[in-house]
């Protein structure tokens, strides 16, 4: 129990010196989730061309 609340406090800590320092960019809080429109538009593309 102690262990959750110090870690939890610490990843308070953490977020609040982050804002205090102005440390902009953290790639892990703008993960993508995969390809988007474009990316399948293309593949889509190449398929059926090479099923020609």
């Amino acid at each position: 129990m102690i262990g959750r609340f110090r870690s939890l406090l610490a990843h308070w800590a953490r977020g609040i010196r982050r804002r205090l320092a102005g440390d902009g960019y953290h790639p892990e809080e703008h993960y993508m989730r995969g390809p988007g429109p474009k990316t399948r538009a293309k593949s889509a593309n190449r398929v059926d061309t090479a099923g020609s």
